[in-house]
């Protein structure tokens, strides 16, 4: 699905004049992420897939948004309708979905009319060239999105993040050869240029260290009870083979209950959300709220904005955006799904009563790990920043931490995925052996 987004970027808008139409213009911060957004980090410059998947990225926040405001602040039927449809399962998700798709058709409109009107003074023709240019690049943004979708289904990662993560790996290359230029062309001392190593790598690998951690709630099985001892040698049985393939039977049971003594337990992610966060933090912050001022009218108040960013205040609000992004449900657990479902497989949280006790526990564990994965993935984000700015004056550019950063913790969600499907073969093969132990001692 990647290979065919990629392939979409190399496929011009039908009826555009490329060789006469410029290049655009980029910023250095958020303008990666409004680019990785928006599907420009490809070769031409009016590609079908030009709105990338910020359509349904915008849509999904308005939702997530109205989803957490009180329902005095959204007072509204349909608002409502959205907020009991989170309680309702499977049915209720995708409702949601649904509303998001149509709010995200109206942005990509939107988003199409005025590329259409852009690319309007470059047509190879005139007549329905603005219907034409507008319905080709909602369905390009749509068909993004599906491949976003089936992504995710397939349980190999959070394919937004994926295909965000993978316009702006296409843009890190000629980042590092600036890099490579700035280096160069400064003489740097060599502690400086090993104080910005060890720097560069302490942030990956703390990428990395909350990616994977995890708070560990200790379960108990409740109505299983422990199998019996194995029949000793010369006690009453039914004869030899009987007694063989019991004793077996009963130490593959005894082997089972003690692998779910030790260590059984159900996992939280710290960081449940991922890069996620991040992203739209940084395409909020850095694009999408000073174009919206721009598209309004109110250019004091993108000029504003434009300036708070290269201040210490920026960095805070930034820093603010990105913790409050981490508690908009982007993948987390569900506590009443999970209480249920401890209850149909008769598990429960050591120490909790079943049902609503243990979604009551369940949410107030997950607010802790939401709160302390923000605010350490707040830290991670202006810490980012601030280090481009560090390697900003001592090479003249930046290494694009953030981007990295962003890449590093879309692996590591996707490979921890990659391995959860993994486990199903593994189990199905142990299965499999112990099956055929006791048929062949059956037998």
């Amino acid at each position: 699905m990647l290979l065919v987004i990629r392939l979409g970027y190399f496929i011009p808008v039908p009826g555009v004049d490329l060789g006469s139409l410029p290049a655009a213009a980029y910023g250095m911060e958020g303008e990666r992420m409004m680019r990785a957004l928006y599907g420009q980090a490809q070769a031409l410059p009016a590609s079908l897939f030009e709105l990338g998947i910020s359509p349904h990225i915008n849509a999904s926040i308005i939702v997530s948004l109205l989803l957490l405001l009180p329902k005095d602040l959204a007072p509204w039927p349909w608002a409502a309708r959205l907020r009991e449809a989170r309680k309702e399962g499977k049915g209720g998700e995708a409702l949601i979905n649904d509303r998001i798709n149509y709010l995200a058709l109206g942005f990509a409109l939107q988003s199409g009319i005025m590329r259409a009107l852009e690319l309007a003074p470059y047509a190879l023709y005139s007549q329905g060239f603005i219907v034409q240019t507008t319905l080709a690049l909602v369905a390009g943004s749509f068909m993004i999105h599906h491949c976003a979708n089936t992504i995710t289904a397939a349980g190999v990662g959070n394919g937004s993040t994926l295909v965000i993560c993978m316009g702006i790996i296409t843009e890190y290359a000629s980042t590092l050869h600036q890099v490579l230029v700035g280096l160069e062309s400064s003489s740097l001392a060599l502690w400086k240029l090993a104080a910005l190593a060890g720097g560069y790598l302490g942030l990956l690998l703390f990428t990395v260290y909350l990616a994977a951690s995890e708070v560990r709630l200790p379960i108990v099985q409740y109505s299983k009870a422990p199998p019996p001892e194995p029949p000793q040698p010369g006690s009453p049985g039914t004869g030899g083979r009987q007694e063989l393939l019991s004793a077996a039977r009963s130490l593959l049971d005894r082997k089972a209950s003690a692998a779910g003594k030790q260590g059984a337990h159900f996992p939280l992610l710290l960081n449940s959300s991922g890069v996620m966060p991040m992203i739209i933090a940084s395409a909020a912050f850095y694009g999408i709220l000073p174009r919206a001022a721009e598209f309004v009218g109110l250019a004091g108040v993108a000029s504003f904005i434009y300036g708070l960013q290269a201040t210490a205040w920026g960095l805070v609000i930034y820093g603010l955006l990105v913790f409050c992004m981490e508690f908009l449900p982007f993948g987390a657990v569900n506590p009443p799904e999970v209480a249920e479902y401890f209850t149909m497989i008769d598990v429960g949280i050591k120490g909790v009563a079943p049902g609503y006790a243990t979604q009551q526990y369940l949410a107030a564990k997950l607010r802790q790990c939401k709160f302390w994965g923000g605010l350490a993935l707040a830290g991670l984000a202006v810490a980012a920043n601030l280090f481009d700015q560090l390697c900003l004056g001592m090479v003249g550019t930046t290494l694009a931490t953030t981007s990295l950063v962003i890449i590093v913790g879309a692996v590591m969600q996707t490979s921890r995925q990659v391995e959860s499907l993994m486990e199903g073969p593994r189990l199905q093969h142990k299965l499999d052996n112990e099956r055929h132990i006791i048929q062949s001692l059956s037998t």
